[in-house]
């Protein structure tokens, strides 16, 4: 074969691999400013073999403005820096004036001195490629917007349930500052042990049996210990092929909802390559977006619908989501909705800024109402150009009845409340009435028994009641009771103490041992149906100015201070003397002890406690009594200083203080 069929044979090479490559030849001579394009190239920028410029030297015309500096400096890196290769994909505007997208090559041929005198190389049409990457862009920032602007935690678990994807709610919930520090790591290292080994069981579980986890409520434990409650959804993550990826799961936070049953929730996605990861995001976008407990939405421009999820499509009663595409509001809403809605979505696409929770009441056409919470955000594209709207609504109409149900019973138990304070005040006014403002003196012979009191109830119907009542000529008995607790329950023990008081101060009114003995004994009768425990301390004293004697019996109650020759002490009563509160123990026989005239008791106030726990006591009692003043006087001191000890604070228990004193005439 001779030299001239041999380069005949490789032209005819270079002409089929050109051909089967797509690609077009140029050939730029630079000493000369001529260029040479193949038919293919002069094709591609739709001029003939005739008149077709130098798009390397005419660059301002032919290339770009957003790709020009870039084109120049790579052209530049050649030509000047002795760069070995051009290379870029740039915009180049054809004959017709339309910008196409096209990878240029070229490699230079230099002088010996290195001056490049020639470049020759290569140029394909891209702009089919170009489009798909703005399409996969577009379709991952309407995702992203999803996903970032929802309180809704929506992530991706790989086989070993490490986390692959997740969005900033989810970062949010685990506490971290941002969603790249989630990325490879598991359950274990956010949350309490026991809640992780639990998680990623229910999570084999999913991927082996492909049963799925539909709005569980769980409860939530971080590994510090802070705990929340969520509504967590969880399905198999699965490709286009089928096969098992992992899992997919939506925590959507209702610690709030426990409380007062309100929350919101939405989705999430991810992208992968050109052509079939936006058939796989597609996929799962439509899988996440139809599972979920929200309404979710994207409107255009006009505010017609162009996708909505199957939360939406059941909400206005279509059977699937491509239903509700290409309709509107007034297609299922009242005017006053509709109006409404199309006037806050014209002035979130002219300002850019959202609408977040907005409390709507919503009026059907067929007319109902119901009401929801919703976002509402602009939509825009990959470019910067507003395309409309998308949403989340959440239906909150149980709430609402709720709380209206909750209001109609506040007021129900408010009248009832209003009664039964008008019961009390009553009950109060009787139980008040049956002590006297003053009590009569008791005289025989030239000596008086003189009887002073105060008494402050702690709440309506006090548990403390004192009795004193002539039993004989020139004998006085005196009774101090302290019934368990405060309110109804004491009020009504006070009325059957009185009852059998009133029913044995005859016949054993002069004995104190046996009347504490009969109190006891009717009370353990009339409470042995009672379920709990109730019992009263008492004190009963009978002053005999015949006898010139006092004789005194306790039922668990506290002993009197006596006044002995000016001396104040505290009445020392053995075991044997100081019995059992009332209604403790059945039959129960009460000792008494026998005491000189001079004294005057006191219950109560000794209980007041002060700063840091300490009881007023009957120390402090006494020294406050030791001061020369009248009993009366006296005893209106003693309270007021226990009160001060208390730091001010009203008593905790009721205060019934009873004096008694023998004078002379």
């Amino acid at each position: 074969m001779g030299d001239r069929e041999k380069v005949s044979l490789e032209d005819e090479r270079l002409d089929l691999a050109l051909k089967a490559s797509n690609e077009g030849i140029w050939d730029w001579d630079l000493p000369t400013g001529e260029i040479y394009y193949t038919n293919r190239l002069l094709m591609f920028l739709g001029f003939g073999r005739m008149g077709a410029p130098n798009i390397f030297v005419e660059v301002e015309k032919f290339i770009h403005p957003d790709d020009l500096e870039g084109f120049q400096a790579k052209m530049d890196r050649v030509l000047v820096r002795k760069g070995i290769l051009f290379a870029s994909e740039s915009r180049i505007r054809t004959k017709e004036g339309e910008w196409k997208w096209f990878r240029v090559r070229g490699v230079p041929v230099r002088d010996p001195n290195g001056v490049v005198i020639r470049m020759v190389g290569s140029l394909i049409d891209i702009s089919e490629r170009k489009r798909a990457e703005l399409q996969l862009a577009e379709e991952r920032a309407r995702i992203d917007l999803v996903l970032e602007s929802a309180p809704v935690s929506v992530y991706l678990k790989d086989l070993g349930g490490r986390y692959v994807r997740a969005n900033a709610a989810t970062a949010v919930r685990l506490r971290v500052g941002s969603v790249k520090e989630l990325l490879g790591k598991v359950d274990g290292d956010f949350f309490e042990s026991e809640y992780a080994l639990a998680t990623r069981a229910a999570e084999v579980q999913i991927m082996e049996t492909g049963e799925e986890q539909e709005e569980e409520l769980v409860h939530e434990v971080l590994e510090g210990g802070e705990a929340s409650w969520a509504l967590v959804t969880k399905k198999v993550w699965r490709g286009l092929r089928g096969e098992v990826k992992g899992v997919f799961g939506l925590s959507h936070d209702v610690t709030e909802l426990m409380e007062a049953q309100e929350d919101l929730s939405l989705i999430a996605q991810e992208l992968k390559t050109v052509h079939r990861e936006i058939s796989d995001e597609r996929h799962l976008l439509r899988m996440v977006i139809d599972n979920i407990p929200a309404v979710v939405y994207f409107k255009d421009l006009d505010s017609n619908f162009v996708l909505v999820n199957r939360g939406m499509a059941n909400l206005v009663g279509e059977s699937t989501p491509e239903m509700v595409v290409g309709r509107n509001d007034s297609d299922y809403f009242g005017t006053e909705l509709t109006l409404s809605a199309r006037s806050d979505e014209v002035v979130i696409m002219r300002t850019g800024k959202p609408m977040e929770q907005k409390f709507e009441t919503v009026h059907w056409k067929d007319g109902r109402v119901t009401w929801s919470l919703t976002s509402k955000y602009a939509w825009i594209d990959g470019e910067g150009q507003v395309k409309g709207t998308y949403g989340v609504s959440m239906d909150v109409t149980p709430l609402i009845e709720a709380r209206k149900e909750l209001e109609r019973i506040a007021g129900v138990l408010e009248r009832k409340n209003e009664s039964f304070e008008a019961q009390l005040n009553l009950a109060r006014e009787v139980q008040q009435s049956a002590f006297p403002e003053v009590i009569p003196s008791l005289s025989y012979g030239e000596r008086q028994v003189a009887c002073h009191h105060v008494y402050r109830p702690a709440s309506k119907l006090a548990g403390d009641f004192f009795e004193v009542f002539e039993v004989a000529e020139g004998v006085c008995g005196f009774l101090v009771c302290d019934v368990m607790g405060h309110g109804v329950r004491s009020a009504l023990i006070v009325s059957m103490l009185r009852g059998l008081v009133e029913k044995q101060r005859e016949t054993l009114g002069g004995k104190p041992g046996e009347f504490l003995t009969g109190l006891n004994g009717g009370l353990v009768h009339l409470l042995e149906r009672a379920s709990q425990l109730i019992f009263s301390s008492a004190i009963y004293g009978v002053i005999d100015l015949k006898e010139n004697e006092m004789r005194v019996a306790s039922a668990g109650h506290p002993a009197p201070i006596l006044q002995r020759d000016g001396e104040l002490g505290v009445l020392e009563m053995s075991g044997a003397l100081k019995g059992p509160a009332l209604g403790m123990v059945g039959g129960f026989d009460y000792g008494e002890m026998v005491v000189s005239l001079e004294g005057f008791g006191t219950e109560g106030v000794f209980e007041v406690v002060g700063e840091g726990g300490e009881e007023f006591g009957l120390g402090r009692m006494c020294e406050v009594l030791k001061v020369d003043e009248g009993l009366k006087e006296a005893l209106g001191n003693l309270v007021e200083k226990a009160l001060d000890f208390g730091e001010g604070e009203a008593f905790e228990d009721d205060v019934c203080v009873l004096g008694v004193e023998v004078v002379d005439l």
